[in-house]
This record gives C-alpha cells, sequence and structure tokens, in this order.
C-alpha cells in the first residue's frame, strides 16, 4: 500500500465521527473566528451540557467504573501538543485503517 496517498487529510480527522448536519451546518466555520477565550467558554458549555445528558442517560446504562483519574487540562494539552507533532512528522495513517482500530476499539458501545 502506498501511504503516502491515502493518509488522513486534516479536516478529514478534524470531523470524524460528526455528523453531516454539523459539517455542512456553517458552524465550524464560526468557532474558526472566535477568540480563544470564547472557544474555552464555549467548550466549558458543551462540556456541561454533555455532561447533564450523559448523567440523565446513567439512569438507563450500566455505569462503567472506572479506577483511572480524569485528564487535568494541561495533560490534555500535552496530548494535543504530542499528536501536532506526530502529525508534522508524518506518522499518521489512512483513514481505513483509523475507522477500523475506532470500529474495534468502541464496539462494546454497538
Amino acid at each position: 500500500m502506498n501511504r503516502n496517498n491515502d493518509k488522513v487529510c486534516e479536516p478529514m480527522a478534524m470531523t470524524y465521527g460528526m455528523s453531516d448536519t454539523l459539517v455542512n451546518s456553517g458552524l465550524l466555520t464560526q468557532i474558526r473566528d472566535l477568540s480563544t477565550q470564547d472557544k474555552r467558554c464555549l467548550i466549558g458549555y458543551i462540556t456541561q451540557a454533555v455532561a447533564c445528558e450523559e448523567a440523565d442517560e446513567a439512569e438507563d446504562w450500566d455505569v462503567i467504573d472506572s479506577d483511572l483519574p480524569p485528564y487535568t487540562l494541561d495533560e490534555l494539552y500535552a496530548r494535543i501538543d504530542e499528536s501536532h507533532q506526530q502529525y508534522l512528522r508524518g506518522e499518521t495513517y489512512a483513514e481505513e485503517e483509523v475507522r477500523a482500530e475506532l470500529k474495534k476499539e468502541f464496539a462494546w458501545l454497538q
């Protein structure tokens, strides 16, 4: 397989898993134009909304226990920086490889 011609492009990687409705809504373009502070506030708002939705759904699901502590913001930023460096070094996967790995890893959700 020629890995030079089938790498996941950055826009595709950024929108992987998003619905067509979200991708085509224009919201992603609007977010790009926000200030860093506004983006942080938006992330906080969305995080809280998701937490509330998950709390509502937890009544219907078996809650998965985990002994793993949550990541700190510094740890998350470090992971983002490392993945960006991997991208710059060309350490990427073909889209089909990414989809196969995600399908395997999250098979229990289906």
